[in-house]
């Protein structure tokens, strides 16, 4: 194969990833939509539970919980005022850590210093970027 093959094929696999996730997200939605409306539908004929083609579907209440954007600090006060300081983990970003090591290795000869060693995997490779070309080939 071809340079120029190959580089089709490699565009034609990210064109198709592209077209997955767009497609997975569509599904997704559907997915929520479909079941917000058999929980309705479910709750309005009083049927908490279904048995159809070999599969018992239940209706279960859920409460989820998340982080409210911006109230870092007044989350994490409530929860060791709560006695629930062991739920905060400290944590490192990976894009954070990604943009912090490229610099600290630039800064180093392209080396990140001894005390990184073991604590941080370093993986090269070559990749290809792919960009709209301005002109027609």
């Amino acid at each position: 194969m071809t340079i120029p093959e190959q580089v089709d094929a490699y565009r034609a696999l990210l064109d198709e990833k592209d077209r997955l996730a767009e497609e997975t997200k569509a599904n997704n939605r559907a997915i929520e939509a479909a079941r917000d409306a058999l929980a309705t539908a479910m709750i309005e004929d009083e049927t908490p539970q279904i048995t159809r083609n070999g599969y018992s579907y239940t209706l279960t209440p859920k409460t989820k919980y998340s982080k409210a954007a911006g109230k870092d600090a007044e989350l994490m006060d409530a929860l060791r005022a709560n006695g629930l300081g062991d739920l905060i983990k400290e944590t490192v970003n990976a894009q954070s850590l990604q943009g912090a090591m490229s610099n600290l290795a630039e800064e180093n000869d392209d080396e990140l210093p001894e005390e990184f060693e073991g604590c941080v995997n370093v993986y090269s490779f070559n990749d290809i970027t792919r960009r709209k070309s301005s002109r027609k080939q």
